[in-house]
């Protein structure tokens, strides 16, 4: 284990025959990686796992994940991030790498990160995603949690994620929340909401009409707060979500997923066994 990290884990596929195999599973420090959790056709999922329940002030995790040619894999993390109290100004931070091969796919769900009062955050993602490669990863914020349970009470949350793809960068997203120097009720922050989950998905063959046809499928399900998808410059989309709550944004957030699996892809419909209605 790398010592300046206080949980690692480094996963990998490859692609036998017609099936995803794993090559990789290392883990040190906190982190843990799950047993492979049966999905409906067959692709491998793990879990990983934060074995304190969250993170504790000034800790540093680093996440590896790398699909070889061809290969196809879900990751989740098990839970939201939790972000402990950060009393003496320390930050904590999280740095996710993504490898994704030619033709590849990867789905990489990551639970919304809840800061607790006075916390301090910084998350990076980064992928590399090569000719042919497929990538969903989700992302999300809420207003944190306190003892009074006043929202907003965190000190500050920095999300940055960097995608490229075939060498060329196609969504570079920096979302820094600071709730004491900012009103988070304005317009272009949180605007009267509590919760903030994205979705962005990476594919060649991608075109807006799944953007219509995907608004189509979410426009008839019941949904308290606003959303809006929209096309990258090149090979991709992005759904962005704002509401009162982490059920009522995880089932529109599924809804989208679920309609870019089996619509577009062809697989089956995806339940990951948690909270997601």
């Amino acid at each position: 284990m790398n010592r300046s990290y206080d949980g690692v884990s480094d996963i990998a596929f490859e692609k036998r025959g017609d099936r995803t195999v794993l090559t990789n599973r290392y883990r040190s420090g906190n982190s843990r990686i799950s047993a492979q959790i049966p999905t409906e056709d067959n692709t491998p999922l793990y879990f990983l796992v934060a074995t304190g329940g969250g993170f504790v002030e000034g800790e540093k995790y680093y996440n590896l994940a790398t699909l070889e040619k061809d290969a196809h894999a879900i990751l989740t993390t098990q839970t939201p991030n939790y972000i402990y109290k950060c009393p003496n100004g320390k930050t904590t931070s999280q740095l996710n790498e993504i490898m994704v091969k030619e033709n590849a796919f990867l789905e990489y769900y990551i639970d919304e990160v809840i800061p607790y009062e006075d916390a301090i955050y910084y998350q990076k993602t980064f992928a590399d995603i090569k000719k042919g490669g497929s990538l969903i990863l989700t992302d999300g914020l809420t207003a944190g949690w306190s003892k009074s349970d006043t929202p907003f009470l965190y000190n500050k949350v920095d999300l940055k994620t960097k995608i490229l793809y075939d060498d060329e960068l196609v969504f570079n997203d920096y979302l820094i929340v600071a709730p004491r120097e900012e009103n988070m009720g304005e317009l272009g922050l949180f605007e009267g909401y509590t919760n903030f989950n994205s979705v962005v998905i990476i594919d060649e063959n991608f075109c807006t009409d799944w953007i219509k046809r995907s608004k189509e499928a979410l426009d008839t399900k019941e949904f308290e707060g606003i959303y809006g998808i929209t096309a990258l410059e090149k090979y991709g989309f992005v759904l962005r979500i704002l509401g009162r709550s982490s059920h009522n944004n995880l089932g529109i957030m599924w809804d989208f997923i679920n309609f870019y699996r089996e619509e577009i892809r062809g697989l089956k419909h995806l339940e990951l066994r948690k909270n997601q209605r």
